[in-house]
């Protein structure tokens, strides 16, 4: 049999380089429903369906509350929601730890800087703000109700920056809405010299409208979910028969939504 000698000469000179190993995820969870929130992938945030198979089961997440770290808990492989929820994926942790809201695979420190919770009294400080983001979008002479309002420095830049929820619903319950009913997040944001309302979520009715309902939005609070040292909002959303939860980063004065889960008919 005759050996080709070039064919064994180009074998022995090659240096094929094995396959890159992928890269470790850290994935974020909600921790009050275990749904996989999702992780950064190559510098950008990919969701939970994007990232589910690459969670394996016995994964340490920490576990944070709005006043601090509450533990370590281990969590499941994560599973699909049956029926009109399939793209979600929920993590079952260990233990649950009922007061979290974010559960964390990472050893970077979460909570660089303090999150303040603002009393009821001090949130209506904002009522003002809220009214002029009220009136710009048809609702006249509204009815104020702050409902939240976070003080935090979100970009280490020394300034702290406030984040304000408010929501009103006439329904009761109903599957209607009143008019003037609204639900809104925004952040308060001081960029060279002045006050900028930066939006995250917002709702808003002018008019009575039936076959609908109003969403209500929630501030969760604001952590470093991912290691850059700035810290990304979390807002909790439901309705009469649904719920979700979104991930969103403050870059300037833009809101930019990274990930979200839920489940809802």
């Amino acid at each position: 049999m005759r050996i080709d000698t070039r064919a064994v000469l180009l074998l022995s000179a090659c240096t094929c380089a094995a396959p890159a190993a992928a890269q470790a995820i850290h994935p974020v969870l909600d921790a009050k429903s275990g749904y996989v929130l999702g992780a950064p992938v190559n510098g950008t945030w990919r969701d939970g369906q994007h990232v589910a198979g690459r969670i394996r089961a016995g994964r340490q997440y920490r576990v944070f509350g709005p006043g601090g770290q509450l533990g370590v808990s281990t969590g499941t492989r994560p599973q699909a929601l049956e029926e009109a929820c399939t793209k979600t994926f929920a993590v079952e942790l260990s233990p649950a730890r009922e007061e979290g809201e974010v559960a964390v695979d990472g050893t970077w420190n979460v909570t660089p800087r303090r999150v303040t919770r603002l009393s009821a009294a001090a949130a209506a400080g904002y009522n003002g703000a809220v009214r002029q983001v009220l009136a710009q979008h048809g609702i006249r002479a509204p009815v104020v109700r702050v409902t939240g309002a976070v003080r935090v420095d979100l970009d280490g830049d020394g300034t702290e920056e406030v984040i304000v929820s408010a929501f009103r619903s006439t329904g009761n319950g109903s599957f209607t809405v009143g008019a003037g009913d609204y639900s809104i997040v925004f952040v308060r944001k001081l960029v060279d010299g002045v006050v900028r309302t930066i939006m995250l979520e917002q709702e808003y009715h002018p008019r009575a409208t039936g076959e609908t309902t109003t969403n209500e939005y929630t501030i969760a609070g604001a952590w470093d979910l991912d290691g850059d040292g700035r810290l990304e909002i979390v807002i909790r959303a439901s309705y009469y028969e649904g719920a979700w939860t979104t991930l969103y980063r403050i870059r300037g004065t833009v809101a930019q939504n990274l990930v979200s889960a839920g489940c809802g008919a």
